[in-house]
C-alpha cells in the first residue's frame, strides 16, 4: 500500500518511537470505527464476540509471520512488561537460582526480575563488541544458572546484542525483551525460547498491545487452569498463557498499523538511521551509537539532557532523554530526511 499518513509529521519531527510510535490516520480511524460499532450496536450483540475472536486470531497470525514463528506459539499480551512477567512468573525461579541479565536493561526486566527471588547477575555489555558480549555473559554462568534474560536491542544506545551467539555458547533458556527490535529490525524470534513484542513502539500500534513467543508453552506454569468441556484452550499453544481479552479497538488498531507497514520498512529505517548519525556528527555532538546497529541513535549535548529535550520540543522535535544522561533519537521508516535536518539544526543551537 501507499505510505501511511502520520499527522504528527505534518508539524513535528517525531523521533521517539522507542518510547511510543506515531499513530497513522489509518490506525486511528480503525480504532474509532471499532468504538463506533461498540457504541451504536452494543458490545455484546450477536456475533460480536466471534468477530473479536476472529480479529484476534488474524492479529496473532500477522505478528507470528513478522517474527518468524508459528501462530500457535504466540500469546497476545498488553506489553513487553507483561510478556516478561508471564515468563518469569511461570518459569519457577526461586532463591538459589541464578538469572543472567545485562547492565543496560529497561525496567521491563530490571523491575520484574527481583520479584522471582532468584540471584540476578549483570553482564557488562554496553558498548562492547559481539564477541565481548558473548564472553561476558558466558563468564557468569554457573551450575545454578537457569535463565538468561536480556534485550535484543539496548534501549540506552540502540546496540544489538548477539542473542543467537549467546544462546549457542550457553545452551541455556533465554528470555529476550524485543521492545526495541520488533518493527525496527528484522527479527527471528526462534533464536530465543521466549521473545516479547511491543505493539505501541516500532509497530506504531495502540498502547496496551503486544505479544509473547513461547517455544514450548508447557515449559511455563500457566496462571490459570481451565477444565471441562467448555475449554477451548490447548495447553500446547501459547494462548493458554493469556489473561487479557483486548477491547476490539486495540486489536483493530494494531491490525491497521501492521497493514501500514511497508515490505522494506527495515531497510528504510536503516537508511534514515545512518542519515541521522551522520547529521549529528556533522552538527558536532558526541554520538554514542556505533554504525550499523538498530534504529536508535544516542548522543550527548552540553548541559542537562531533560532540559535539552524540552528545548527540542519547543522547536518542533520530539525525542527523549535516557537515564545515562544522553539523548535518544528513534528513526523509523515513516521519517523523512527533513525530520533529521530539523533535529540537527536544533541540536546545533543547544
Amino acid at each position: 500500500m501507499a505510505d501511511a499518513h502520520f499527522p504528527v509529521l505534518d508539524r513535528i519531527a517525531y523521533l521517539n518511537a522507542g518510547a511510543v510510535g506515531p499513530l497513522s490516520s489509518h490506525t486511528h480511524e480503525a480504532m474509532a470505527e471499532a468504538e463506533r460499532r461498540s457504541l451504536e450496536d452494543g458490545r455484546g450483540g450477536h456475533g460480536t464476540w466471534q468477530a473479536r475472536i476472529d480479529a484476534r486470531q488474524s492479529l496473532r497470525e500477522r505478528l507470528a509471520t513478522l517474527i518468524g514463528v508459528p501462530p500457535t506459539k504466540l500469546a497476545i499480551t498488553a506489553s513487553t512488561t507483561e510478556g516478561c512477567s508471564i515468563v518469569l512468573g511461570g518459569f519457577g525461579l526461586g532463591p538459589g537460582d541464578e538469572v543472567i541479565t545485562s547492565d543496560a536493561e529497561h525496567p521491563a526486566l530490571t523491575w520484574t526480575l527481583p520479584a522471582t527471588g532468584a540471584v540476578i547477575k549483570e553482564a557488562e555489555v554496553l558498548g562492547r563488541t559481539d564477541a565481548e558480549v558473548i564472553d561476558a555473559v558466558a563468564a557468569l554462568v554457573t551450575d545454578r544458572t537457569r535463565l538468561i534474560a536480556l534485550s535484543h536491542v539496548l534501549w540506552l544506545n540502540g546496540q544489538v546484542l548477539p542473542i543467537a551467539g549467546i544462546k549457542a555458547r550457553t545452551g541455556l533458556p533465554m528470555l529476550v525483551d524485543g521492545a526495541q527490535s520488533v518493527g525496527a529490525i528484522d527479527v527471528d524470534a526462534t533464536q530465543a525460547d521466549y521473545y516479547t513484542v511491543s505493539g505501541q513502539k516500532w509497530l506504531c500500534g495502540p498502547e496496551l498491545t503486544g505479544a509473547l513467543y513461547v517455544a514450548d508453552p508447557r515449559s511455563l506454569r500457566p496462571r490459570r487452569v481451565v477444565q471441562g468441556e467448555q475449554s477451548h484452550v490447548d495447553p500446547d499453544e501459547a494462548a493458554s498463557l493469556e489473561l487479557l481479552f483486548h477491547p476490539a479497538s486495540l486489536i483493530a488498531g494494531l491490525l491497521a498499523a501492521l497493514e501500514d507497514r511497508p515490505a522494506d520498512a527495515a531497510e528504510r529505517g536503516a537508511a534514515m538511521t545512518a542519515y541521522c548519525r551522520d547529521a549529528l556528527l556533522a552538527a558536532g555532538v558526541e554520538v554514542l551509537t556505533a554504525p550499523g546497529q538498530s534504529r536508535l541513535v544516542a548522543f550527548r549535548v552540553p548541559g542537562d539532557s531533560n532540559e535539552a529535550v524540552e528545548r527540542c520540543q519547543e522547536r518542533g522535535v520530539t525525542l527523549r532523554a535516557v537515564p545515562n544522561g544522553s539523548l535518544r533519537a528513534s528513526c523509523g521508516w515513516w521519517n523523512r530526511e527533513s525530520d533529521i535536518d530539523r533535529l540537527a539544526e536544533v541540536v546545533r543551537g543547544l
